[in-house]
């Protein structure tokens, strides 16, 4: 319950920040990356990581090896890419809408997972996915009031209305002459 209402909040409230502060979508990517980087220290500690730290790097004798350097840098440019494109959607559509896309972006997931790794979601977390999938499958953006038509304006010096208005004057005048 816990998790349901901190990602509703969590949704609604970066979508408020999205939509009213004056960044463009990279400077709330590097303004969000940047946050993230000043808290990476303090949760090393928290959770135990520098210590694992410590242990990993007398394994490894050459951390400038391809074989290091590679995977890194694919997972920050695909990190990159993520927070991009995740702000790019958070700003173009709803806060409901975007949740909505988490959820039927976790099929493609579960599919990689039957197709190349033996341990799989049990048969109800599969059924609960599908029934998540049915709700976004279903789910409809909340229509907004449609826009008025706009209405061309006349123009003023339409020469065939400038004839015809020249016409009635000139037949009012031979009318009242008579």
């Amino acid at each position: 319950m816990a998790y349901l209402a901190s990602m509703s909040i969590d949704f609604v409230y970066i979508k408020h920040v999205v939509m009213t502060i004056g960044l463009n979508t990279w400077g709330l990517v590097l303004y969000n990356n940047l946050e993230a980087l000043m808290l990476f220290p303090l949760e090393l500690l928290i959770m135990g990581e520098f210590d694992q730290m410590k242990v990993d790097s007398s394994k490894v004798s050459n951390w400038l090896s391809f074989d290091v350097v590679l995977p890194v840098a694919l997972s920050c440019l695909f990190g990159l890419s993520i927070s991009f494109f995740g702000f790019s959607c958070r700003r173009a559509i709803s806060a409901t809408g975007f949740t909505v896309l988490g959820i039927v972006n976790k099929l493609l997931t579960v599919v990689i997972n039957l197709l190349i790794w033996d341990k799989h979601a049990s048969f109800v977390g599969t059924i609960g996915l599908l029934i998540c999938m049915s709700g976004g499958v279903l789910y409809q953006q909340s229509t907004t009031k449609p826009k008025a038509p706009k209405v061309e304006p006349k123009e003023e010096n339409d020469e065939e209305q400038q004839k015809l208005l020249q016409m009635q004057g000139g037949q009012e005048s031979n009318s009242t002459q008579k």
